[in-house]
């Protein structure tokens, strides 16, 4: 008996191992509890922490048009008619609620972060569409098809070169970001006020074919005189960063001072090519108010709504009501 009930005793004792050492093997061998949850959480925070503009009802542009071809690829299909009446609001706000954000109808941050979407050489539809809208906006100009081929793949590298980000051709947060953000950064040297200068001609081509025209109060061009406006040596970034803001916002824009004398001087000046003043309008106001940020006052009592790319300042705008336009400088 002692000895069937020791070999009875062994087997269970046997059997309690097994069972502990394959449960220890289990536990070693699962994994830990992944972390695509906190990720996946992560990146929008992340995402809406760049630097985005507000858009809201009222405003119209290449922003609104984005917002609304975003929306459709998002599933809230919207006509992208780049003006922000009831119905795109209605849609924003049907959109922030699916995606549990306050549903104001404002597209800030938040919004703009969940609307963008990674995009890479042979994707289509309408976030596409509205990914080589920006990139015309912006100066890199592409046919808006709708298909990421070739030739968005080169434009979408020369914005991201141009704005010191990693030119992969991806179109990733930072480059939307960017984009949205604007600054008038053309192509060339990758500096909105840089580049070659332009004969008065030449510009005044330039902002013609943009729809954008050209007054002075002595019905002159002659950089000499104080009460003509002239674009004689204008830079190719200052024209571009205007066509840039004619396209964005919508609105219409009217040079009132260019390189002519009679301004301060300075390396950042009208003379040199790097200033212009257009006309101040509401629309005009709205949108850049909307779209910079208000800075610093200048020792004229000009206030400064600037709008920043990589730590460095692309433009200032430079509220000069007194004199009924904005002053600005695309460095």
């Amino acid at each position: 008996m002692r000895t069937a009930t020791h070999r009875i005793r062994l087997i269970a004792s046997a059997a309690l191992l097994a069972t502990a050492l394959s449960t220890g093997a289990a536990a070693t061998a699962a994994p830990h509890p992944p972390a695509p949850a906190a990720v996946s959480a992560a990146a929008p925070a992340a995402a809406a922490q760049s630097s985005w503009p507000t858009v809201k009802p009222g405003q119209r542009g290449v922003d609104v048009t984005t917002v609304q071809l975003l929306l459709t690829a998002r599933g809230h299909a919207t006509k992208a008619d780049g003006v922000y009446g009831s119905g795109t609001a209605a849609k924003v706000k049907a959109f922030q609620k699916a995606q549990r954000l306050t549903a104001d109808g404002i597209v800030g941050p938040r919004t703009w972060a969940r609307l963008v979407t990674t995009l890479k050489a042979g994707a289509k539809g309408a976030a596409v569409t509205a990914l080589q809208h920006q990139l015309t906006a912006n100066g890199h100009t592409v046919k808006a098809d709708g298909a990421f081929g070739p030739a968005t793949t080169t434009k979408v590298k020369a914005f991201q070169k141009a704005h010191r980000l990693t030119a992969d051709g991806i179109a990733g947060t930072r480059t939307w970001a960017a984009l949205v953000r604007g600054g008038g950064n053309g192509g060339g040297s990758g500096k909105p006020g840089g580049g070659g200068k332009l004969s008065d001609a030449q510009a005044a081509a330039k902002l013609k074919a943009a729809g954008i025209s050209r007054v002075s109060s002595g019905n002159c061009t002659d950089r000499n005189r104080k009460n003509c406006t002239s674009l004689q040596g204008i830079r190719v970034g200052t024209v571009n960063g205007v066509v840039s803001l004619k396209k964005k916002s919508g609105c219409k824009v009217t040079v009132t001072g260019g390189t002519e004398t009679g301004h301060a001087g300075g390396t950042y000046s009208h003379w040199n090519g790097y200033k212009v003043d257009i006309s101040r309008t509401s629309c005009v106001t709205n949108y850049i108010q909307g779209h910079a940020k208000k800075h610093h006052k200048r020792r004229d009592g000009a206030w400064v709504w600037r709008v920043t790319s990589g730590g460095k300042t692309v433009v200032d705008y430079a509220d000069e009501r007194w004199a009924n336009h904005w002053d600005i400088t695309y460095y």
